[in-house]
């Protein structure tokens, strides 16, 4: 190895670290680092994973709606039913195809900026558009997990995103020297960058946890020939790979008869080993997919070239599409309202509904007790746009009262302190459930001086409205829902929504009975 061999990757490492530290230096870049390696800490073989899945999603309100608009877009709605909170939409898809859902939909949240706006809105609509072909596609190239493929493809672009998004100037001067120069795109990106897009996304792709299947499938393959992949890994990256340039081709107009698309399916003959006529339905059912999914998150203003060419308006593989009625866009709407116009809190009657309806059938179908407590409290928290609820179940061997599950603001460390002894003392926890009784506290600060809050929880929790539901079995306390709200008198609790929220304590309360 030469001095000039080993000084590159150095340099390259040195280039990798200065721009992760300029992207740091964006406000919304930690958060969405955050956010991104929480998902990839999720193990769907941890039975814990499908309630810290729905805690992560539902602390974004406008994550939730569009994960819900999906779910219940024509697509999914065959087999999925109607649904109306994230925890039921694990239970009835899977942890993998809502993992990977929320991911993308993270990518459409974050990246959807006025910041090197068109060409960012055609990176994350050619990312998605190539994530469902290598999804449609698995499975001709030998892979069961079509969600792992849909992930490969839609990071398999990760540098060059990050680039376009956080540091346009240098993006612009990239793609400025491949036109003026002729240079080659890698060429460009070393020359501006001190390192490729490949080495940058998969340096990224590592701190968020991203598995080595998926970093794997970021680095890109030369333009050649590709011989049979012998592991399961190599198979994704060609499979990325192959999704990423027909993607690119069809977003500058071609057709699946060009020979731009022709050459990109001969050299990629022994990964998918694509037909024709399998090529073609692909595609159909690829656009038939991406319509629905832009319908049920984005506005249809303003879409780039790329993007309306993705869509296949005008075109024979369209089926039908009539122009700009079948634009499904990346522009996405202000996180503020959704796409109808409406608040993305919704309306806490009909959010309480929708989760009344669930636990009704879930107790039918004879559902574990989790999986409908997640759906009790889910419905109550994102109907209420609390801080925190949470579940205590009484503990027989301890003799006391302890948190189980929750959503909201450090849930975990909320959890383990929410504890409380089962002899009786004169508090408002203790007396509520003697009484069984629930309990509102419209304003926590005033309440606890010397009005029964335990001094404990008042430690915990000093300042907002509380609402205590005791849970009682055959005439018998065995635990409580505890939910708060950040601001005093934040509980608007009208009559309907008081009479649904008791409703459905009560189906918990019914099915902890029915399975004890």
């Amino acid at each position: 190895m030469t001095a000039a061999d080993r000084k590159a990757p150095e340099s390259a490492a040195g280039a990798v670290e200065f721009l992760l530290r300029r992207m740091q230096h964006s406000q919304d870049f930690p958060a969405l680092s955050e956010t991104v390696r929480t998902l990839n800490r999720l193990s769907a073989a941890d039975e814990r994973s499908t309630e810290h899945l729905a805690a992560v999603i539902v602390r974004d309100f406008a994550l939730t709606n569009k994960i819900l608009k999906v779910v219940n877009s024509a697509y999914y709605l065959g087999f999925a039913g109607k649904v109306g909170t994230i925890s039921r939409a694990i239970v009835v898809l899977g942890i993998k195809p809502v993992r990977a859902l929320a991911a993308s939909l993270i990518l459409f949240e974050q990246f959807a900026g006025d910041r090197n706006a068109d060409r960012v809105k055609a990176l994350i609509g050619k990312s998605m558009f190539g994530a469902l072909m290598a999804r449609e596609l698995a499975r001709d190239a030998g892979l069961v997990q079509g969600e792992e493929a849909f992930l490969a493809a839609m990071f398999h672009n990760l540098g060059e995103l990050l680039v376009a998004f956080y540091l346009p100037e240098e993006d612009q001067a990239i793609l400025a020297a491949m036109a003026d120069e002729g240079i080659s795109a890698a060429q460009a990106q070393r020359r501006v960058l001190g390192v490729d897009f490949d080495h940058l996304g998969i340096a990224v792709g590592k701190t968020w946890n991203f598995p080595h299947t998926i970093t794997h499938s970021m680095r890109s393959l030369p333009p050649r020939e590709h011989e049979r992949a012998t592991s399961d890994e190599d198979t994704l990256r060609q499979l990325a790979g192959l999704a990423h340039e027909l993607t690119d081709c069809l977003a500058a107009g071609a057709s699946l008869r060009d020979t731009d698309v022709s050459t990109v399916l001969s050299r990629y003959r022994h990964c998918a080993e694509p037909e024709e006529e399998r090529v073609a339905e692909v595609l159909r059912d690829t656009r038939r997919e991406y319509r629905l999914l832009a319908d049920s998150i984005a506005t249809r203003d303003g879409a780039p070239d790329a993007i309306k060419a993705l869509t296949g308006a005008g075109t024979p593989d369209t089926e039908g599409a009539d122009g700009d009625d079948e634009l499904g866009v990346v522009t996405l709407p202000d996180d503020s309202v959704d796409a109808d116009g409406s608040s993305p809190f919704g309306d806490p009657e009909a959010v309480l509904s929708e989760g009344l309806q669930e636990t009704t059938a879930m107790l039918a179908e004879s559902v574990g007790l989790g999986q409908i407590a997640q759906v009790v409290l889910e419905s109550i928290y994102r109907a209420f746009d609390l801080r925190r609820i949470a579940l205590c179940l009484r503990d027989p061997v301890r003799h006391c009262y302890a948190g189980r599950m929750g959503f909201g603001d450090n849930i975990d460390g909320y959890l383990k302190a929410l504890r409380f002894d089962e002899r009786y003392r004169h508090d408002v926890f203790h007396v509520a459930l003697k009484q069984q009784t629930d309990v509102h506290i419209a304003d926590l600060a005033l309440a606890g001086r010397g009005q029964g809050i335990p001094t404990w929880y008042g430690t915990l929790c000093p300042s907002g409205a509380l609402l205590f539901l005791p849970l009682i079995v055959q005439n018998k306390p065995v635990g409580c829902i505890v939910a708060e709200h950040a601001l005093a008198d934040g509980l608007q609790l009208e009559k309907g929504a008081l009479r649904l929220v008791r409703a459905l304590r009560n189906q918990l309360a019914l099915a902890i009975q029915l399975r004890r």
